[in-house]
C-alpha cells in the first residue's frame, strides 16, 4: 500500500509541476521573461514603420570624399607553355613499338632466310659445281670423291659401263659424275669418306658405303640417298631441291671390295 501511495503521490506532483510550467510558458521563455501572452504582437503599420526606418538606413547617402579606390586584381600565375615536341610517355611507347617491330622484322626475315630455298646456289637448289675439268679434278685430289659442303653433297666418278642395268642412268644424264647426299640414311649423320678403304663410313654407327654410295656394311636400311645432276655448257649442274632415294640393300650395281682397312 506504501509503494502505490508513493507512485500515486510522485505522479500528482509531476502533473502540478507540468500545469505550473505551462502556465508561465517556461519551455520557451527563459526566467525573468514576460511570457509569450504578455507581449502583444505588433500591428500591421507598426511591422510597415519598422521596414521602412531599417530602408532609409540602408539607403542613407555616403559622405562626399574621393572616391574609394577599387582593389587591385591578384596577379594571375603565369601559364606554363605547353612543350612543342611529344611528351616523355609518348617518346617512350614511340620507340618501344620500334624497338619491338625492328626484332619481330629481324626475326621474320632470319625465319624466311632459314626456312626458304637459297636459289643462289645453296643447298635447295640448281647448284653450278664447276665445269667437268674443274670436277674431274677435284675428284682425283680427293681420292675417288670430292666434297661439296655448300650443297651437301659429294661428286665421284661414274662409269655406265659398270652399270649394266642402267639404274643410274636417268640421274646422272650421261654426266661421268655421280651426286651422293653426303646424310647417313639410318639416323642423319654426315659420312665421311675413309681413304684407306675408299668407302663412306659413318662414324655413329658403322655403316659403310662403297665409292657409289651402295649399301656394304652396318645398320643402314639402304644406301645414300642422291641427286640428279646434267652438263649444260661445260657446267656440271646438281638438282638437290630433290632428295632420290638410295638403292635397297641388295640393289647394288658396283662391285668394289674395300682398298684397304675400315676407318671405323
Amino acid at each position: 500500500m506504501s509503494m502505490s501511495v508513493l507512485l500515486l503521490l510522485a505522479a500528482g506532483l509531476a502533473g502540478l509541476a507540468f500545469w505550473w510550467i505551462r502556465r508561465h510558458n517556461l519551455a520557451v521563455y527563459p526566467p525573468g521573461r514576460a511570457p509569450l501572452a504578455r507581449q502583444p504582437l505588433p500591428t500591421g503599420c507598426e511591422l510597415g514603420a519598422q521596414l521602412m526606418a531599417a530602408s532609409s538606413v540602408e539607403t542613407a547617402p555616403r559622405p562626399a570624399g574621393p572616391p574609394a579606390k577599387a582593389p587591385s586584381p591578384r596577379p594571375s600565375a603565369p601559364k606554363r607553355k605547353k612543350p612543342a615536341g611529344p611528351s616523355r610517355r609518348e617518346f617512350l611507347r614511340t620507340w618501344w613499338l620500334i624497338s619491338w617491330g625492328g626484332i619481330a622484322a629481324a626475326f621474320g626475315g632470319a625465319s624466311i632466310a632459314f626456312l626458304w630455298p637459297n636459289l643462289r646456289g645453296g643447298f635447295g637448289a640448281q647448284i653450278d659445281v664447276g665445269s667437268v675439268d674443274d670436277v674431274t679434278k677435284g675428284i682425283e685430289d680427293g681420292g675417288g670423291q670430292m666434297a661439296y659442303p655448300a650443297g651437301r653433297m659429294y661428286l665421284v666418278s661414274y662409269d655406265s659401263s659398270l652399270d649394266a642395268q642402267g639404274q643410274y642412268a636417268e640421274l646422272t644424264n650421261g654426266a661421268p659424275f655421280m651426286a651422293l647426299y653426303q646424310k647417313c640414311v639410318h639416323l642423319g649423320c654426315r659420312v665421311p669418306w675413309c681413304s684407306t678403304s675408299e668407302w663412306f663410313e659413318c662414324p655413329c654407327h658403322g655403316s659403310r658405303y662403297n665409292r657409289w654410295g651402295e649399301y656394304q656394311f652396318g645398320p643402314a636400311p639402304r644406301g645414300l640417298d642422291r641427286f640428279a645432276l646434267r652438263v649444260e655448257g661445260g657446267q656440271v649442274v646438281v638438282d638437290t631441291s630433290t632428295v632420290v632415294t638410295g638403292p635397297s640393300r641388295i640393289a647394288g650395281a658396283l662391285d668394289q671390295p674395300p682398298a684397304g682397312p675400315h676407318c671405323n
